[in-house]
């Protein structure tokens, strides 16, 4: 067991149910405590001392762009992805850990890329190496650095396992069943108003609402049996490169806001250009512009949200009354059911499952919410505490999996936020410059 580890062991005390299932490394210009020695002209950060060099960085950089990932998020994943590898291989280097020569072998050999027939190639190999412009010792080295934090984070999630009475906790609030009183307040607008001036002062509040940025093509079309039409083409085409074709004055430009041709043009690559057919030049510009949404049009649609909003609002209140009272009038009963079957029965709009959670694991007797619906809010109380009638073996097994799986990246979360806490860490600013 490591040294840290054993030190630390509070840290992996954690709760499964604040359990996650992964983490982010916050970074900023200057990121743990500051840096003995910062990072030098052609490194963009230092880790404990251990300088991150730049190409190294934009190796990271470019791969992910290639991936499909813009350039300023690009950067800033690289940036963590090298920052957690070297704060790794520091904790490695000072707990002692070591990985042979024969498993960096062993670990080339298993790749696909490098085997023919079954068995490794090392001709297939050379050849990668050659494709790749990399010399074997700095590959064998990124290979060695990998199963180097494998083996850092295998001990560091080597945990307890899972026990009985965490299951049957965790069984009893996945699987259990108990019976729950509930109120819907619903959404009602029938009877709400709204005026003229609250819904004028809403346009006017917000006028990004109501802007619509569109595509709009400028087209000139030149006949070819007019007299130097070669000539207006060319003066068409420079205003349109310029994006001032609406400005022509020797034929009226044309704004196209749809059909075919509009669409033809659309699809094109330059911003501006001709097409030819058998009669005609036609010259094009295409731009993107904000179109402001006249009110009239959509003064109905503003005063429908307004009302919604405001039944809404009222609805909340209502439900929010009743839970400070801590009673439901009025209320049903959902019978016995698990967490799945009250978020269908309620309707509840819960997609990660949090507001489920609280519901199934909640107190009896205590209302909770409100909570929202998809037609409104709803209100909540147990009434009776959860019961399993018979444990299903299947289930329990999966159960203990995640459970311990969850375990695991607790503990390894939880070791890198050591880590973190007192590293010595600063990134070199001129690499962001501009993003």
């Amino acid at each position: 067991m490591l040294a840290n580890i054993r030190k630390n062991m509070k840290l992996f005390s954690i709760p499964l149910w604040i359990v996650t299932a992964s983490f982010v490394l916050t970074i900023f210009l200057v990121w743990g405590k500051g840096s003995v020695s910062g990072p030098g002209t052609n490194e963009v950060a230092t880790v404990n001392g251990k300088a991150i060099p730049a190409d190294e960085f934009y190796r990271t950089v470019d791969r992910l762009t290639s991936s499909g990932m813009k350039e300023k998020q690009a950067k800033s994943e690289a940036l963590r992805q090298l920052l957690l590898r070297t704060l790794l291989l520091d904790a490695a280097e000072k707990e002692g850990l070591k990985v042979s020569d024969e498993a960096v072998a062993r670990k080339i050999e298993s790749f696909p890329a490098f085997q023919k027939d079954g068995r490794f190639s090392a001709d297939l190999y050379q050849k990668w190496l050659q494709q790749n412009h990399l010399p074997a010792e700095v590959f064998e080295n990124q290979i060695r650095k990998d199963l180097l934090i494998e083996k850092l984070q295998t001990i560091v999630e080597n945990v307890p396992s899972v026990t009985q009475e965490e299951l049957n906790l965790y069984y009893r609030a996945v699987f259990g069943r108990r019976n729950y009183r509930y109120r819907i307040f619903k959404i009602n607008t029938a009877n709400v108003k709204v005026s003229s001036k609250e819904i004028m002062e809403y346009y006017k509040k917000h006028p990004e609402l109501f802007t619509e940025n569109r595509t709009v093509v400028t087209i000139v079309r030149i006949p070819k049996n007019q007299k130097e039409a070669k000539d207006l083409v060319k003066e068409a085409y420079k205003l349109a490169r310029a994006g001032k074709l609406s400005s022509f004055k020797k034929v009226k430009p044309e704004s196209l806001l749809s059909g075919k041709l509009f669409e033809e043009i659309s699809r094109k690559k330059d911003s501006a250009g001709y097409l030819e057919t058998g009669s005609e030049y036609i010259i094009y510009e295409r731009k993107k512009e904000n179109n402001t949404i006249p009110f009239n049009s959509v003064k109905t649609k503003i005063a429908s949200l307004l009302k919604m909003e405001k039944a809404a609002r009222t609805a909340f209140k209502n439900a929010r009354k009743e839970v400070e009272a801590g009673k439901i009038t009025e209320g049903k009963e959902t019978g016995q059911v698990d967490g799945k079957e009250l978020a269908r029965k309620l309707k509840l709009i819960d997609l990660n499952g949090e507001i489920t959670a609280i519901l199934v694991k909640g107190k009896t007797n205590k209302v909770y919410g409100p909570f929202k619906t998809i037609n409104g809010y709803v209100i909540v109380e147990p009434l009776t505490e959860t019961s399993v009638k018979q444990v299903d073996r299947d289930k329990m097994k999966t159960l203990k999996e995640f459970l311990l799986d969850e375990k695991k990246k607790a503990a390894f979360q939880a070791y890198v936020q050591f880590l973190q806490n007192k590293a010595k860490i600063q990134v070199n600013p001129k690499f962001f410059k501009g993003d």
